[in-house]
């Protein structure tokens, strides 16, 4: 803990105290104690009866169990729950025994370094010994591709089971028969169309359908009516086609409409980019190396001449390579989001070193002043720019696009849970009512592990977390202290980790076991609630919610054991506190 709290006030150092919008943005580390747990044995009372628990009701354990968590806030206050991140200087040319102490004293800010969460791109910065962060108790992967493949299944299943029970008892009375009726239904499955499945491909269709709209929707009344109300029914069609109820369409037409009614022109396109920008590339650009030397040659230009403005600033040359970048656009260059903030960015630079100038401060003066006005001006236009958090993920996008997905996945197991219906229908006369259908899907799942084994390998990088991160959000008590029969309060952050059957770190799963090879499906829910600043029983600190963040955390499992409670929908529960300390107020992930 101690060269944790060492590393943050060098980092807090280099990186200067960005001026965010959002009070809490930035990297978060810390530690989670858990202490309670509900119990699951059911012992004998004084009469020998079974007595179970309550599971709904963690017990004090008798020890604790610490695990470490990070998560890190964007500028518009969305979190993520993060498995690892590096902290990566980007101005470093090679220099592998330069320290994070060394980094502060060279006078490296804010733009001098990125938080690296995406392994495959450490290469594009220049290598160096790096601070990496890392909780090994929290790994998951992209789910969503799993989900796809478990529709696909259950699709076949019930396709060849319903074709299978139509057939007469002499129609499946010999090996030869059952064979042919296999082939036929696998031969029918693989001319199913299987595009529906790339949800990004859909939404980038639409995209490109409805780049001439844009004015008459925003002309619209409201998103039901005129063009709205054609292009939402449109929108609503590709929502209704996702696998996994892709909104984004639907959120575009409702957005660019009221953009639209409230704003100018300018803003609808520039609404319809934001939605569009699955990739977060404007945010990416506004926190890059780029822009930060951008707005340093501005300080430096305004500071030495007390006649610049904001159109001399942005005619400098590395102005000029920011903004053409940021006007590359696949809107025709009617998004305007980046060169709005580059532009506010400059003007800020601009009045603040006039000012300056008038008051006849000196050279260092002015450019501190310009300096921290350019910023703040770049923080509030980020704060304005929430990232896509229901976009599918690069890696999905791959699965489902891959031969693993759509070569004979859907004819192998439409052949395997055909066969396996058509034995059990023989096997078993009077029952096969009532299994035929749990065979025919073992059968399939059985035949499709190889691109199950795939689609569990689909990473996922950073976990968007719902709720907000900040101080009072949610119920932050035991829940031994919450009265019987009374309801914990609304959450701060809530999330939920899919560890698929064959996703390379399931705990059931054991390389080197025969009978391990595959695992169980885990799910874990996630829940975190903030202490308020005057929450009682805590020390007050000037820190509290600056440095600090404390609360409860809760998580609950299911898949390790068996379903609790008497409707059987209760899972393994724990919870005990927490603490996160902000090392970090770099607002952007990933950054250029």
């Amino acid at each position: 803990m101690k060269r944790q709290v060492i590393v943050s006030a060098m980092l807090m150092a280099a990186c200067g105290g960005w001026a965010e919008v959002s009070p809490y943005a930035g990297l978060w580390v810390g530690t989670v104690g858990l202490t309670t747990v509900n119990e699951v044995s059911i012992p004998l009372d004084a009469d020998n009866v079974p007595r179970a628990p309550d599971p709904l009701r963690p017990t004090l354990t008798g020890d604790r169990a610490d695990l470490r968590l990070i998560i890190h806030v964007n500028a518009a206050g969305q979190a993520s729950l993060l498995k690892d991140v590096a902290v990566i200087n980007r101005n470093l040319s090679g220099n592998l025994t330069a320290t994070l102490a060394d980094i502060a004293l060279a006078g490296s800010d804010v733009f001098a370094l990125s938080l690296v969460t995406d392994p495959a791109l450490y290469a594009e910065y220049p290598m160096q010994r790096a601070t990496r962060f890392t909780s090994v108790v929290f790994d998951f992967g992209d789910a969503q591709a799993t989900r796809v493949l478990d529709a696909l299944v259950s699709n076949v299943v019930n396709y060849a089971v319903a074709t299978v029970a139509l057939k007469s008892n002499t129609a499946v009375d010999t090996a030869a028969k059952r064979n042919q009726i296999a082939e036929d239904i696998a031969a029918t499955v693989k001319t199913w169309p299987m595009g529906g499945d790339n949800v990004a491909a859909a939404y980038q269709a639409f995209l490109d359908s409805v780049k001439t709209a844009i004015p008459s929707i925003a002309a619209a009344a409201s998103p039901t009516v005129g063009a709205a109300g054609v292009w939402m029914q449109a929108a609503k069609d590709v929502a209704a086609a996702s696998p996994f109820g892709d909104t984004r369409a639907m959120q575009l037409v409702t957005a660019v409409q009221a953009a639209g009614t409230a704003n100018e022109l300018t803003n609808a396109w520039s609404t319809a980019a934001a939605l569009a920008d699955t990739g977060n590339t404007v945010v990416r650009l506004l926190s890059s190396k780029d822009a930060g030397d951008a707005l340093t040659a501005a300080v430096k230009y305004a500071a030495a001449n007390p006649g610049a403005t904001a159109a001399t600033l942005v005619a400098l040359p590395s102005s000029t390579a920011v903004i053409t970048a940021a006007l590359i656009s696949k809107w025709d260059d009617k998004d305007m989001r980046a060169k709005g903030a580059l532009d506010a960015m400059f003007a800020a630079v601009a009045t603040a070193a006039a000012a300056g100038h008038a008051a006849e401060d000196i050279l260092s003066d002015i450019q501190e002043q310009a300096y921290a006005a350019g910023r703040i001006a770049l923080a509030e236009a980020l704060s304005s720019l929430p990232a896509v958090r229901n976009a599918p993920t690069d890696g999905y996008t791959a699965f489902v696009t891959s031969a693993a997905y759509t070569g004979n996945a859907p004819e192998a197991a439409a052949r395997a849970s055909a066969s396996a219906a058509l034995i059990e229908r023989v096997q078993n006369p009077l029952t096969y009512q009532t299994t035929m259908w749990m065979v025919a899907k073992a059968a399939a799942v059985n035949a499709l592990q190889p691109t199950y084994a795939a689609a569990a390998r689909v990473k996922l990088n950073e976990l968007p977390l719902d709720g907000a991160f900040a101080l009072g959000q949610g119920d932050a008590r035991f829940r031994l202290d919450v009265a019987a029969g009374e309801q914990l309060g609304a959450a701060g952050l809530t999330g939920q980790i899919v560890l698929p059957a064959n996703f390379p770190t399931n705990p059931f799963r054991h390389r080197r076991h025969p009978d391990h090879t595959t695992g169980f499906d885990i799910t874990r829910n996630i829940r975190l609630d903030f202490d308020a600043p005057d929450a009682p029983g805590l020390i007050p600190t000037v820190t509290r919610g600056v440095l600090t963040v404390t609360g409860m955390y809760r998580e609950e499992f299911f898949g390790l054991h068996k379903p609790l409670g008497q409707n059987q929908d209760v899972g393994l529960r724990t919870e005990g506190r927490f603490e996160l300390n902000r090392i970090s107020t770099i607002p952007t992930l990933n950054g250029k």
